[in-house]
């Protein structure tokens, strides 16, 4: 009976020892780092995280190993650049929460380093504070399925030049690896701007604005100026509204606005452009005679001024207003007007009178045998002793005997009032061409019966040969039958 219960107690006890160990073991947690391999026969890497038949290789005694993930009791790691999942609660001893170094001075399975969080300062005020890089997190990355990263520390941080203003990087240096982040350079804010008016703010229209003498003053937030602000470099802000140099404002008020763009601060002021005036004006190009006819016009063309204007500018004028009476006959003055200034010349004005009449060009006044006269080419002009001539509609009469049926010259007499004046109508032979055939090219197409309505429509001219193949119906017209005809004896439903 005392045997039973010994061994009863020893179970119990061996039981509790075991029950005891796996609390302990399932206590026990397991974090990322380097561990190194104790058991003599090494450390098998499975490819999942719990002990199977499928290993994928095993780690030697001594061996440092990357952890870069856990799951329970097991570790994914890579050795000898296979990756697999170890058992750390056997084998194994924690050695540092930093990477391993193998033998070769380099991280085992590692490919680089990535900003896994970004310090909380990224913004700098121009060379006045120090580089930080509280809450910066680095972590290094293996090339694996999972994707994995380890944080670290101990890297290296490359700050640029925090004295200049603008967008730049910092660089994070690690075991050969590098990485980066953006941080902006800013300049100190300021409070405000006051400006110094330039010199000049008034100007007459054709003056070039100048802001020669415009001061701008900054009021800084860090007391930097003593309370007595600093002057700004020109590079420093900008200015809108009125370009610099300008001349061809109008007369009117212009508001300027100087922008200091650090946070980005305005102030303006005005510049005032009156409308220039004229202060002289004189004749420098006027006709050697002038002199005109009754009922006619200067030609502003023949005219040119010079204004002086009160900015200071002088400059040619042929925009201008000439006054005068051109029917009253005798010398009187002209005024030549610009703005509110005038200048006199004197001119004369002679009578107008009619002195004959005279026939334009007639070559081309005449008919073809066997057609009735046509004095439709016929221009007849009333001539003045000014030289002009006008043309006439009507109200004139021709005497004339002429023969359509013979070839020849034929004079004609053209009578208006009391003013004659003859030429030579012309009766000519038909000539000889292939009726239809317009261009000439001895074939009669759409080509040729498109050129004769052309012609009908006035939008083309036609020598006489063309004129006569083109006049099918013989009228001494071209119109849109003449047209219309050619185009179906072309396509050969017509013929001539």
């Amino acid at each position: 009976m005392l045997r039973r219960i010994t061994v009863f107690i020893l179970t119990v006890a061996i039981m509790l020892s075991v029950l005891t160990s796996a609390q302990s073991l399932a206590a026990e947690s397991f974090t990322t780092g380097a561990y190194l391999v104790t058991d003599t026969n090494g450390v098998k890497l499975y490819g999942q995280a719990e002990e199977t038949f499928d290993f994928c290789t095993t780690a030697r005694k001594d061996a440092l190993l990357n952890i870069i993930e856990v799951s329970g009791s097991f570790g994914y790691t890579v050795y000898d650049g296979i990756y697999g999942w170890v058992d750390l609660s056997s084998g194994l001893r924690f050695t540092s929460s930093m990477p391993a170094v193998t033998d070769k001075n380099t991280i085992e399975g590692s490919k680089g380093i990535k900003i896994t969080k970004l310090p909380d300062k990224l913004t700098y005020i121009e060379g006045e504070e120090a580089a930080d890089i509280s809450g910066l997190e680095v972590s290094l990355i293996f090339d694996d399925e999972y994707n994995s990263a380890m944080k670290i520390t101990g890297y290296t941080v490359s700050f640029p030049d925090l004295d200049t203003i603008g967008e730049k990087n910092v660089t994070v240096y690690y075991g050969g690896y590098s990485a980066s982040y953006p941080v902006s350079v800013v300049k100190v804010p300021v409070t405000g701007i006051v400006l110094t008016l330039p010199s000049k703010t008034a100007y007459i229209e054709g003056e070039a604005i100048s802001f020669d003498g415009l001061g701008v003053t900054a009021y800084f937030s860090d007391g930097r100026d003593s309370g007595a602000g600093i002057k700004l470099d020109r590079s420093e802000y900008t200015i809108t509204g009125v370009k610099e140099g300008d001349s061809t404002l109008d007369a009117g008020t212009y508001k300027v606005t100087v922008t200091y763009m650090y946070p980005e601060i305005e102030a303006s002021f005005h510049i005032y452009v009156s409308e220039k005036s004229v202060t002289s004006l004189k004749i420098i190009k006027i006709p050697s005679d002038p002199t005109i006819y009754q009922g006619q016009s200067f030609r502003t063309s023949d005219f040119e001024l010079e204004a002086t204007y009160d900015n200071g500018i002088t400059e040619t004028i042929t925009d201008f207003n000439i006054e005068y009476d051109n029917m009253q006959l005798g010398t009187h003055t002209a005024r030549i007007y610009y703005m509110d200034k005038y200048v006199a010349f004197d001119y004369t004005v002679l009578e107008l009178k009619e002195t004959g009449i005279e026939v334009g060009d007639a070559t081309s006044v005449g008919s073809y045998t066997g057609t009735a006269v046509d004095f439709s080419n016929l221009k007849v002009y009333i001539v003045y002793n000014s030289g002009e001539k006008k043309l006439l509609s009507d109200g004139y009469g021709l005497t004339h005997e002429i023969d359509t049926s013979t070839v020849g010259k034929y004079p004609v007499k053209v009578t208006y009032g009391e003013y004659e004046a003859e030429f030579q109508y012309t009766v000519a032979d038909r000539p000889q061409r292939i009726l239809g055939d317009v261009n000439g090219d001895g074939e009669i197409t759409a080509a040729d019966a498109r050129l004769a309505l052309r012609s009908s429509a006035m939008l083309e001219y036609l020598d006489e040969n063309s004129f006569n193949a083109a006049d099918v119906d013989f009228n001494g017209e071209l119109t849109a039958s003449d047209a219309r005809k050619i185009l179906r004896v072309s396509a050969g439903i017509d013929s001539f």
